[in-house]
């Protein structure tokens, strides 16, 4: 009676264990940090237009002022009173003070919330907001975990105050003069296509997020960033 495996069946079954992982942990990896992705980016939507509500209902959701130049130490005054202490943190920085790959970030103020997702804030008529969903581990690749949103001082009638780069504003839905049209929600195509596209992603972070949140807050079989 053959009572244990011989070297040479040990050796084929650990070859064929190896080749099998090799074949599925790309996919298991990519699945894990696609369901992150979605994750993320829903719960930071979320977690900022609540902010908003409630800054808005204990009225200091109030538009910021106009006597003053909007430099970045008005700004970091106004996100203070404003949002920052209605959203789950764990630090917030003035700029200079955070070190990011990505160097534009670095002349920004910004806030880390407690399941360590970084937020950047720029204003420029709007207040531009970068978002990293890991916070400063890699790729900070964009449409993988960097991806860049709108605060805006009025509601955008669909998707609140705080929405995906690419959304326009219900009262301004006018062709960018630096970009064309890339106020695309509602067309799926476009959203793919700017998503993708090298211009966009350097400045924009193009509309990943506004392709993610048109399909369900899911990264569908054509999402055209490979994760």
């Amino acid at each position: 009676m053959k009572t244990a495996f011989t070297l040479a069946e040990v050796l084929i079954t650990l070859g064929i264990i190896g080749v099998v992982a090799a074949l599925t942990m790309p996919a298991l990896i990519a699945n894990h940090r696609k369901t992150e992705i979605e994750t993320r980016l829903r719960k930071v939507y979320s977690a900022v237009n609540q902010a908003v509500n409630m800054s808005i209902a204990n009225d200091t959701w109030t538009m910021p002022p106009t006597d003053k130049r909007w430099d970045n130490a008005v700004l970091e005054e106004w996100l203070q009173t404003a949002l920052f202490q209605y959203l789950n943190k764990t630090e917030h920085f003035k700029s200079g003070e955070l070190k990011h790959p990505l160097s534009d970030l670095q002349e920004r103020p910004g806030i880390i919330l407690a399941d360590g997702t970084i937020l950047w804030f720029n204003n420029n008529n709007q207040i531009f907001v970068s978002v990293d969903i890991n916070g400063l581990k890699g790729p900070n690749k964009a449409g993988v975990d960097y991806f860049n949103f709108f605060l805006d001082y009025e509601d955008s009638e669909h998707l609140g105050n705080f929405y995906p780069s690419g959304y326009a504003h219900a009262k301004n839905d006018e062709d960018d003069e630096d970009f064309g049209d890339i106020y695309v929600y509602g067309d799926r195509e476009k959203m793919k296509r700017y998503c993708s596209d090298k211009k966009l992603l350097d400045r924009l972070s193009g509309t990943c997020a506004l392709l993610i949140m048109h399909d369900g807050w899911e990264i569908s079989k054509d999402y055209p960033i490979r994760l």
